[in-house]
């Protein structure tokens, strides 16, 4: 069987109706770069569609392999625990979907160039 990639892009998720529509915004966005590709955005809770239904409708829509990228900076317990666990309940269900989880987004270096570029406007202001 031929591996197809779906990826699932995710947070938390907020009370606030706006921060779980700028997520919502932001996935849309990746998906148009990526010609419209299985990418599919969801929250851990507190916002829809959860976690579950996403990893559902990518393997509806035929992926073998889940690619989840954490809008997640640093690796706290639901990125170490939470989230892995609502991943092998749901995909135990699918045989031969497999699936990993990105890195917290603080391990990656253009964060830090970005938070940097942010502090040097700040700075320049003073």
């Amino acid at each position: 069987m031929q591996r197809k990639t779906g990826v699932i892009i995710f947070t938390h998720g907020s009370r606030l109706k706006a921060g779980n529509e700028t997520m919502l915004k932001l996935v849309e966005q990746i998906r148009r770069q990526f010609d419209h590709a299985p990418i599919e955005p969801c929250f851990m809770e507190l916002g829809k569609p959860l976690i579950p239904v996403a990893l559902k409708k990518l393997v509806n829509q035929g992926c073998t392999h889940i690619f989840g990228y954490a809008l997640f900076l640093v690796p706290g317990s639901h990125l170490q625990e939470d989230i892995p666990f609502i991943f092998e309940q749901t995909l135990k269900k699918y045989p031969g979907v497999t699936w990993e989880i990105s890195p917290p987004m603080m391990n990656d270096p253009l964060l830090v160039e970005f938070v940097a570029k942010h502090v040097e406007q700040a700075l320049a202001k003073s």
